[in-house]
């Protein structure tokens, strides 16, 4: 059930003091996801990712639900598999990613990762 719109430029907590919510609009992650890439290709948790798609070993593709507005946003990236992996994102688009996981050897790797984007939705 909706009643209606809100609307308020600043937020005030009783204690914690105010802040624009400027702050919440720009600084909020637009989506974020927990992809499990150990056993298969799928969402752990998501939020605005639509699918994940293996394209080959340490290299998937993460589609957006809603798309970006453009295509140099921020998706900072973390993956773990005790091994100092390496993550990058390449391919961006305002629609999709492609995540490139590799090992401390330079290897392609299969392994869990967590991203978050940040940047304006279309």
């Amino acid at each position: 059930m909706a009643f209606g719109t809100l609307k308020a430029d600043t937020l005030t907590h009783s204690t914690a003091g105010s802040l624009t919510t400027d702050y919440v609009v720009n600084g909020s992650a637009k989506a974020w996801c927990s992809v499990d890439h150990d056993t298969s290709t799928t969402f752990h948790e998501s939020f605005n990712f639509s699918s994940v798609t293996d394209n080959s070993t340490g290299s998937y593709t993460c589609t957006f639900t809603n798309a970006m507005a453009f295509s140099r946003y921020s998706a900072p990236t973390s993956c773990y598999s005790g091994d100092g992996d390496i993550t990058n994102i390449a391919n961006e688009t305002t629609s999709n990613f492609r995540l490139r996981v590799f090992n401390d050897t330079g290897a392609a790797a299969d392994v869990d990762c967590f991203t978050a984007v940040f940047g304006d939705l279309a």
